[in-house]
């Protein structure tokens, strides 16, 4: 039997607009020449025939054109909006394709992984068949007669972008299951995705796979599973061996079976191989995520008909400890292992999804990794998403909740009720479901985002579509989790008045996704009482780097909605009034309503999170939004910046995130009119720790005197969050309108320091007063050690440092990325603090920017890594988060703690 892939993917194909069926002129009638002059670059100097333009495959047609010349910048100023008529179009992609010679038993199928939104498929001028939809995989049998070695011509003409809503729009006018957020979102404008998103096959040989579909199932911990089904085509009669082979991480055979199928069509293929002892896939943390290769082979071909990541485990969700019995279960349990589920809403790497390169999912997947996350959301207003995707998160050990493309629309949210919007949604589930459950790391299907009814979230009885969904994922994907949507509610959203109206009603809740102000933002996530929190975010601006390459310098004044350039995108996020308003309207160019917004976000996003983990694990969910970006915008919730830059917020997620953690519960972060400053220190460790351990509290000044102090034994073990005590202070002991730190620090028994906060506050009525910070002088040296270099910064003179970071300081079209370690955390006078810088970039040296509020910027030039390759996931945390060491201990001054 003979099996032979020829990949039709890179920049051998071409592209050219069509209004109605006028692509008919170069499909069914071009000459061979044109066809040639269309497609072949030729010499020096010279083009493609008139009115076609180099594109890629997979790829996007918004960005050939773009690179083609035919397109502002799309991701600069307003120049997504040149773009918009694209998706009004059909597009014609076409190129040339070599068959080999064929035997007399050889058959030669084209094969589609996706094209967005759906388009027809012409082999020499005849119609093949059609790839219904962008999820959806197609297999296109050559007619013998159209076979024959040599040259042929390859055309696909993609449709039109259909009909859809925006995110202010009706969601039962939605009759497609694409991504929305192309039409219009907080986050993305209205920038149309249509293309080859997906690679493209030319398959030669005698046995074809028609469909495959892999699970990989463990009975106890000493004996798996894994099940091959699917349909082979087989061009005679004659029996053919069908090998299912298992490979370890180093390529060894772990298990395989060898079955004899006889010929012709072999439908209901099943292959079953046992697999005694496999090492387990673990969520990140917990072990180690081991994968396997499985690999379907036919006779004696080549290379193998299917190949994916399997993984060996048991999951599952169950209802929370001390939950309401109607509540849905929201508490992860792997390999019979709780666990504790924080981690991000996820949203596409790129709203022009196909021209995303597998490094980038790469990069991202690792921060996500490197925060400390357990789980990805995936939301449902973007993609189902890629093999890339979930091969990483195998990789990395994240688990994925990954929702069906539906979402509210603001004005009308719940879905179509008739039955041809249902069968469809059946059709895609069969599309989407089976190609991915052979991951390990998908934990959770759901039925789509913010789905409700006035409020009121949708499930199976209220919703037809959630109830077709549930019933399909069951069939295809036994044993998986499924939720009905996010939230799940009863209550939907996580405010103070739903609290306080309906308590036991506060199981899966959204919101807000706004800061709440310096005091009502602690109030509100001081109240919360939630099951699992799934949504919730705070605002801030972009990193520098992304800001001045989005915004030419001259529009980049005034940061508000009064700018064009900032209403493009995130309007809901400018939030510069209450950006000013905290720092008493202080704030008069951008690099200070920069450095301001981010630090509100971070704070804010970093408590929001904490107050949620200090009720694990009645609260077994805590996913911020949004890790990433699909779209550089100004203003955004995103912790993670367009070009792949963590924000501050990053940081101060991952440190919440931590499982090991001292953390400061307060009411406020300004006490200008409280009359005593108050923080109770909290204290969690996921993997325990002995008894005997301590915690000190401190109040500290900017210039680091201890202005009042506590001790606290803790002589039980700790695992699960517990408050230790209160630091009181009263006014007569702190400075007026200063900027001070609560600092607690938990050691263990031995004097091994578990972990170390430091949090600002300040004692006026805003936080101007870091605006007054004195300026500091820090040593700053480096050297390498593996393949990071260690950038070691001692501060020297004058008070606290805040926002002290490290910054890639290339161009923003500099290829690959530079991680830099962060830690939100002031720098207190005394202190060292080491950061390590690694990455995938190329350019030698590379320059990074250490900066903060009350330092001059210095310029650090770091060698290039010695292999140009992404460094790999999860560093120790000592590694990630460098302690400060610990401060001397001085006589406290001012009121006496009382706990």
């Amino acid at each position: 039997m003979t099996y032979s892939v020829h990949r039709l993917g890179g920049a051998d194909w071409s592209i050219r607009e069509a209004l109605g069926e006028s692509w008919r002129w170069h499909v069914e009638q071009a000459t061979e020449q044109e066809w040639r002059d269309s497609v072949t670059p030729t010499g020096a100097g010279r083009r493609r025939a008139a009115g076609w333009w180099p594109a890629s495959v997979p790829g996007s047609v918004a960005i050939d054109l773009w690179r083609a010349g035919e397109l502002s910048d799309p991701y600069r100023g307003r120049g997504a909006r040149a773009a918009e008529w694209t998706g009004a179009r059909s597009w014609l992609y076409r190129r040339l394709v070599d068959v080999p010679p064929t035997g007399a038993d050889e058959r030669a199928v084209l094969e589609f992984d996706g094209v967005d939104p759906s388009g027809d498929v012409y082999w020499d001028g005849r119609l093949l068949g059609r790839v219904p939809g962008l999820y959806h995989r197609a297999r296109f049998a050559i007619p013998p007669d159209a076979a024959a070695p040599g040259t042929h011509r390859l055309a696909v003409v993609v449709d039109p972008v259909p009909a859809s809503q925006p995110q202010i729009g009706r969601t039962g006018l939605v009759r497609v299951h694409r991504p929305r957020m192309n039409e219009g979102w907080d986050f993305c404008p209205r920038f149309p995705h249509q293309g080859i998103w997906r690679d493209v096959r030319l398959v030669v040989g005698s046995v074809h796979v028609a469909s495959v579909a892999v699970r990989a199932d463990l009975d106890d911990d000493t004996h798996g599973r894994v099940s091959v089904t699917g349909t082979l085509e087989v061009t005679d009669e004659r029996p053919v061996p069908v090998e299912v082979r298992l490979l370890d991480a180093d390529g060894r055979v772990a298990a395989r079976r060898v079955d004899v199928v006889s010929g012709g069509t072999v439908r209901g293929l099943r292959i079953e191989v046992d697999v005694e002892q496999p090492d387990l896939w673990w969520p990140r943390g917990f072990g180690d995520p081991v994968t396997y290769t499985a690999q379907l082979r036919v006779a004696d071909a080549r290379e193998p008909v299917w190949q994916g990541t399997v993984g060996f485990r048991r999951a599952t969700l169950v209802p929370n400890p001390g939950a309401p019995a109607s509540a849905l279960p929201y508490t992860a349990v792997v390999n019979d292992t709780v666990i504790p589920l924080v981690g991000w809403n996820w949203v596409p790497a790129d709203a022009q999804y196909g021209a995303v390169r597998p490094e980038r999912i790469r990069h991202l997947v690792d921060l996500a990794a490197r925060s400390g996350a357990r789980v990805l959301r995936v939301w449902g207003g973007g993609l189902i998403e890629t093999e890339e995707f979930y091969a990483e998160c195998d990789r990395a050990g994240l688990l994925v909740w990954q929702e069906f493309s539906q979402s509210s629309s603001g004005l009308q949210n719940a879905p179509a009720t008739d039955d041809e919007y249902l069968r469809m949604m059946s059709r895609e589930a069969e599309a989407v479901v089976p190609a991915r459950a052979h991951h390990p790391c998908l934990l959770v299907w759901a039925g789509g985002n913010e789905l409700h009814d006035d409020g009121v979230p949708l499930d199976e009885r209220t919703s037809p579509v959630l109830a077709v969904l549930r019933d399909r994922v069951a069939a295809l994907d036994p044993g998986r989790a499924w939720l009905p949507t996010s939230p799940s509610g009863p209550a939907f959203f996580h405010r103070l008045d739903t609290i306080a109206a309906a308590p036991d009603d506060q199981h899966d809740v959204h919101g807000p996704w706004e800061h709440q102000g310096l005091r009502g933002h602690h109030t509100l996530a001081n109240a919360g009482i939630s099951l699992a929190h799934t949504e919730f975010g705070v605002e801030g601006m972009t990193n520098r780097r992304s800001l001045f390459r989005f915004i030419p310098e001259e529009h980049r004044w005034p940061p508000d909605r009064t700018n064009p350039m900032y209403r493009l995108t995130g309007i809901s996020w400018i939030n510069l009034d209450l950006v000013q308003e905290s720092f008493a309207g202080r704030l008069t160019d951008v690099e200070s309503v920069l450095r301001a917004s981010q630090l509100l976000q971070a704070t804010g996003l970093a408590y929001s999170v904490e107050a949620n983990r200090r009720r694990f694990p009645y609260c077994s969910m805590v996913l911020p939004w949004q890790f990433n970006e699909s779209y550089p915008n100004p203003w955004c919730t995103s912790s993670v910046d367009h070009l792949g830059e963590p924000k501050p917020a990053y940081y101060a997620v991952a440190r919440a995130f931590a499982p090991r953690r001292v953390t400061v519960r307060v009411p406020t972060s300004v006490w200008g009119v409280e009359e005593r400053l108050t923080a109770q220190a909290w204290v969690w460790s996921e993997p325990g720790t002995a008894p005997g351990s301590r915690v000190v509290a401190r109040l500290r000044s900017s210039h680091g005197d201890v202005l009042a102090e506590h001790r606290w034994s803790v002589d039980d073990p700790v695992r699960h969050p517990r408050p230790v005590g209160t630091l009181t202070v009263d006014r007569g002991g702190v400075p007026v309108d200063a900027v001070v730190v609560w600092e607690m620090l938990w050691e263990s028994a031995d004097g091994t320091l578990v972990d170390r906060e430091a949090v600002l506050a300040c004692t006026g009525a805003d936080f101007a007063p870091l605006l007054d910070l004195g300026p500091a002088t820090l040593d700053v040296s480096t050297r390498t050690v593996g393949d990071a270099t260690l950038v070691e910064v001692a501060h020297r003179t004058g008070p606290l440092v805040v926002g002290l970071r490290l910054l890639d300081d290339r161009p923003a079209d500099a290829p690959g990325w530079v991680l830099c370690d962060g830690d939100p955390r002031p720098l207190l006078p005394g202190e060292t603090r080491t950061f390590a810088v690694r990455g995938s970039y190329t350019s030698s040296p590379l320059r990074v920017r250490l900066e903060s509020w009350n330092t001059h910027p210095v310029e650090i030039d770091v060698p290039p890594p010695d292999v140009a390759s992404p460094p790999d996931v999860a560093p120790s945390d000592a590694e990630r988060l460098v302690p400060a060491p610990r401060q001397p201990e001085t006589q406290p001054r001012g009121t006496e703690a009382v706990s």
